[in-house]
């Protein structure tokens, strides 16, 4: 289960709608106990320059540098979450191809700038494929 604060999911669904048509990206930051929970979003730069409307792409330093500030606070990198801009918010050949195990993979379906929809995934390397994972969505 993926435990998210609605205000920092509000953050991610306004960052969605500004990126629409593209595709934008972020690190979610937290703690991955019994259940994960995010502490932090942070907004990264896609780096794909070439198909920005249905692809996305983390700087492995920005991954680094996002990944040491965590580990200062006592948190972690937990997940990474991105937008799919008219295509339902599940995961792409694309998204499965270049998936690491162990990570909340939040997909944020967007439609002609206001349907939002939102789903998260977690990636089963033995399977080689997803398997959705529930949300919870505190005050």
């Amino acid at each position: 289960m993926l435990s998210i604060n609605n205000n920092k999911l509000d953050d991610i669904k306004n960052q969605v709608k500004r990126s629409y048509p593209l595709e934008c990206c972020g690190l979610l930051i937290g703690t991955n106990t019994s259940e994960k929970k995010v502490v932090e979003v942070r907004q990264v730069e896609n780096k794909n320059t070439e198909r920005t409307h249905d692809r996305y792409e983390i700087e492995g330093k920005e991954f680094m540098k996002v990944d040491k500030e965590a580990k200062k606070k006592g948190l972690q990198i937990i997940g990474i979450y991105h937008s799919h801009p008219d295509h339902p918010a599940v995961p792409s050949a694309f998204d499965t191809d270049h998936a690491w195990a162990g990570y909340s993979y939040m997909i944020i379906a967007i439609e002609k700038r206001e349907k939002v929809d939102i789903r998260s995934w977690i990636f089963n390397d033995e399977k080689r494929q997803f398997d959705e994972e529930e949300i919870n969505i505190f005050l």
